[in-house]
């Protein structure tokens, strides 16, 4: 279905999306040093790198992008999003058939004869680099983890058969810290952890997208709208995504070519107020950034509560269609 906002503002696709689309992947600095240190580890055959970062932080995205980067350059290469498997069997079961083995087992011992045997034939047999990338990866038990480590000791003398990125939230890290998974953690060659980004960063993200789902044009936030935007998510790209797309949309529906702060505001409280917050809003004095609980009542965007409703009863009539 057509968004109703991409005719208005001059775009041939929908610009944030939060499906992760290798295509809209803004690469900042630290971006790329995580592309360049896991493509490292992977291209040089050393094993395991792992990729961290809060919710929201670009985790998904980049391993998609990395993903289609091992693809293109002919490597066996297959991604995992949902690793959170009941039992180390059934993830292994999983991994046999996502490469494509064309074989399978009941047992554990079969099933690892099986892939071991698939690592020997395509990586030392015909030198080919086969790569496992699994995104939330921090989803998975210590028996999963150990798995991982099993599968990794199928080596050569001079590289390992396996390479294996792991893109994660915090919680591997405890994971890994704990004395059942430090055996995988002692594997790790190179480790990255995406930040918040910067309202510099976030600017270029946001022309970036802009640029590649409207063919080149300008996009139509202002500088104090972007300021605002980074102000409201955080640094966090998702976040600051959907901001983003829901003041397109009030934009449209208010007949507002120019996305301004006070839209920005406007989307950001009515985010919060959707998502059953207190009315909480950002309130600027001179070079400092306050947060003041507006009661209710009081509020000092109840001039704007027509447009939002009227915004909430479109986007729920376009759920529904």
């Amino acid at each position: 279905m057509e968004l109703p906002y991409l005719k208005f503002y001059g775009l041939v696709e929908e610009p944030f999306s939060t499906v992760p689309s290798p295509r809209y992947v803004f690469l900042t600095e630290v971006h790329s040093t995580a592309l360049e240190k896991t493509s490292y580890v992977v291209g040089a055959r050393k094993g395991l790198a792992a990729v961290f970062g809060d919710t929201g932080t670009g985790k998904s995205s980049l391993a998609r992008l990395l993903h289609q980067k091992f693809l293109d350059s002919e490597f066996i290469s297959v991604l995992l999003t949902n690793p959170n498997y009941p039992t180390p069997n059934s993830l292994l079961r999983t991994i046999v058939q996502e490469f494509g083995t064309g074989r399978s087992d009941r047992s554990f011992k079969g099933l690892l004869d099986i892939f071991k045997g698939f690592l020997i034939e395509q990586a030392l047999e015909q030198g080919k680099t086969v790569v496992l990338i699994i995104d939330e990866a921090q989803t998975m038990g210590f028996p999963q983890l150990e798995l991982l480590r099993k599968l990794m000791n199928v080596e050569s003398n001079s590289q390992k058969l396996l390479q294996v990125v792991l893109f994660a939230q915090d919680e591997l890290r405890t994971k890994l810290a704990h004395a059942r998974g430090r055996n995988l953690r002692s594997r790790i060659v190179l480790a990255s952890t995406l930040e918040r980004l910067t309202a510099a960063q976030m600017a270029d993200t946001l022309s970036f997208r802009w640029n590649v789902a409207s063919g080149g044009h300008e996009h139509p936030f202002t500088p104090e709208a972007l300021q605002t935007l980074w102000e409201h998510s955080g640094g966090v790209p998702r976040e600051a995504t959907i901001l983003a797309d829901n003041a397109l949309l009030l934009g449209f529906f208010g007949k507002q070519k120019q996305i301004d702060r006070e839209l920005i505001e406007k989307a950001a409280q009515d985010r919060l107020d959707g998502l059953g917050g207190k009315g909480r809003v950002h309130v600027k004095l001179g070079p400092l950034l306050w947060d003041e609980v507006i009661p209710a009542g009081r509020s000092s965007q109840a001039r704007s509560a027509p447009l939002l409703q009227s915004a909430s009863t479109s986007i729920r009539s376009i759920a529904r269609s």
